[in-house]
């Protein structure tokens, strides 16, 4: 099977990809809401790249040793094609790069902590199963995500209303009352997702319970006094 990264997502947009690549990349969008809502960027910043002929950025001189016209022109031809894919792949390279960099610029001083943007935890909370809670008594807000995996589920947490100094854990429970760690944290004394300090706990881990088998998820202090339970 074709592996599929993300990144390939710019290089699909601008028509770099071929054969099973393209078919792979092509199903790994049915599934990803990311990489589709990408698309359409890098689709359109492709229009305007296409109107710049390669030839004319750089031009490569004739082989003064082929002499049949056939020949220059297949020659002439296969250059300007590998040129065109060279251009376009490096265009797609500053796209990307100039992405990263605007989404950073963007959320510096008004949203979350720029080093989450693409963390893993962020892209399975946009696009695997999620589930809510606030709890009343304590104020705490945390979203789950999960993704199954053959060996267990890959969990994700946002969360929101707690402040310091604390060690905390995320806890699975299984129907069956077989629970386990899913991840574990310190809370600094400013908090998170609280006045002062207003952006979220992202993180992620794992469990080997399978999606299908988890009841909830518990978000504890060590000393076991309960934040918020997250019904499944």
């Amino acid at each position: 099977m074709t592996e599929v990264h993300h990144e390939d997502v710019a290089a699909y947009a601008l028509g770099l990809l071929e054969g099973e690549e393209r078919d792979a990349f092509e199903r790994h969008l049915l599934g990803c809401r990311i990489c589709s809502a990408e698309v359409d960027s890098f689709a359109a910043m492709g229009e305007l790249i296409k109107g710049v002929h390669p030839d004319d950025l750089l031009p490569q001189p004739p082989d003064p040793q082929v002499e049949s016209l056939l020949v220059r022109r297949a020659a002439a031809e296969r250059r300007r094609r590998s040129l065109h894919r060279t251009f376009m792949t490096a265009a797609a390279c500053v796209l990307v790069a100039a992405g990263v960099y605007l989404g950073f610029n963007a959320t510096v001083g008004s949203g979350p902590d720029p080093d989450s943007i693409h963390s893993p935890a962020r892209a399975l909370l946009m696009t695997g199963k999620t589930y809510s809670v606030t709890d009343p008594a304590t104020g705490v807000s945390g979203v789950v995500g999960l993704e199954d995996k053959g060996w267990g589920t890959h969990v994700a947490l946002e969360l929101k209303g707690v402040k310091g100094p604390l060690q905390c854990r995320l806890m699975a429970v299984g129907d069956d009352g077989r629970s386990e760690v899913v991840a574990s944290w310190g809370v600094p004394d400013k908090g998170y997702g609280v006045p002062g300090a207003p952006d979220p706990l992202l993180l992620h881990g794992a469990t080997s319970l399978p999606q299908d088998d988890i009841n909830h998820f518990t978000i504890q202090t060590f000393d076991g006094r309960t934040l918020a339970t997250v019904p499944v």
